[in-house]
């Protein structure tokens, strides 16, 4: 658990948070890759060329336990021009299923960094 929540906070075990941010992610940029098709648009072949950065942190009153998350996502691809790039971001997130289930409950701030 971690030491906010009066745990330990073990140094080198994964917490639900870091998780979730694994999970969105790798999502995310399945999203985008397929959206990309969609549009038309050829995303990088090398996987290092499309990265998604992602983190979540908890938010609220950790001690009335009235919590939440909020997610940052970086986006960063190469090979792609600015307004391509944000197209294919707009369309994931309307399919990406993380996206999807939570709209209107989580703040998703996404940051698009060109080349």
């Amino acid at each position: 658990m971690a030491k906010a929540l009066g745990g330990q906070g073990d140094v080198g075990k994964t917490n639900p948070e870091e998780l979730f941010a694994a999970g969105y992610g790798a999502c995310f940029q399945s999203a985008m890759n397929a959206s990309a098709i969609s549009l038309k648009i050829k995303m990088p072949e090398r996987e290092e060329d499309s990265v998604v950065e992602t983190t979540v942190h908890l938010v609220g009153d950790m001690k009335k336990l009235d919590m939440g998350i909020r997610v940052d996502m970086k986006v960063k691809v190469k090979g792609l021009e600015r307004n391509q790039l944000e197209k294919v971001v707009a369309k994931a997130k309307e399919v990406c299923p993380y996206s999807r289930a939570t709209k209107g409950n989580v703040t998703t701030n996404i940051e698009v960094v060109h080349g």
